[in-house]
């Protein structure tokens, strides 16, 4: 039997910086699912890469084919660090120094080895196949997005938990999408009125 993979769509990268769709990266952070999880194997960290921009095909190949068993669950890790840092600002709070930490850490080693480029200001990983460069990638991601991104622009969906900066010209977007979770939520209401 064929393995599924997550499909990545448009929807999933509504964040307005690659580290607030890597926090993303699960289907509800309000009330999450038995199932929770988008990132189950290997291929679906290298199809997120190549679904935001992140990674060419044959950088997003080069990550498919990487067997470091603790690849996925390193992702993950990055990912929950990721959210434990924007959440709080989101809702107006301290962030959790802890988790700003753990991306400190996750990044350091590459660096110094030369594992990771540094472009400008975005990093790159040297060897797209070298799990710990792939990692310290997207940990630094999290890290230049922490340092530079609008905190009063920084918002959670009231609906799914989801992270996105709100652009809009008057500040007053509330849904990380109006086609899913803005959709949804006038769908309830209304729902509620004719019961009602």
């Amino acid at each position: 039997m064929a393995q599924a993979y997550t499909e990545w769509v448009p929807e999933h990268f509504i964040g307005g910086h690659a580290a607030l769709d890597l926090s993303n990266a699960v289907f509800d952070r309000r009330v999450p699912a038995p199932d929770n999880e988008l990132f189950k194997s290997t291929q679906d960290v290298a199809n997120w890469l190549m679904a935001s921009g992140l990674a060419d095909h044959h950088q997003a190949q080069a990550v498919s084919e990487i067997e470091d068993g603790r690849f996925v669950e390193r992702v993950r890790e990055i990912r929950e660090a990721s959210f434990q840092i924007f959440e709080p600002i989101a809702a107006g709070k301290p962030s959790a120094t802890e988790a700003l930490s753990v991306l400190f850490s996750c990044a350091a080693s590459p660096l110094a080895t030369g594992s990771v480029d540094l472009h400008d200001t975005r990093p790159r990983p040297g060897q797209w196949r070298d799990p710990d460069a792939v990692t310290a990638f997207l940990a630094l991601l999290s890290v230049e997005a922490f340092f530079s991104l609008p905190r009063d622009r920084l918002h959670s969906c009231p609906r799914c938990g989801w992270l996105f900066l709100d652009t809009s010209r008057g500040g007053k977007r509330r849904w990380c999408s109006m086609r899913t979770c803005g959709n949804r939520e006038k769908v309830s209401r209304h729902r509620g009125h004719s019961a009602a």
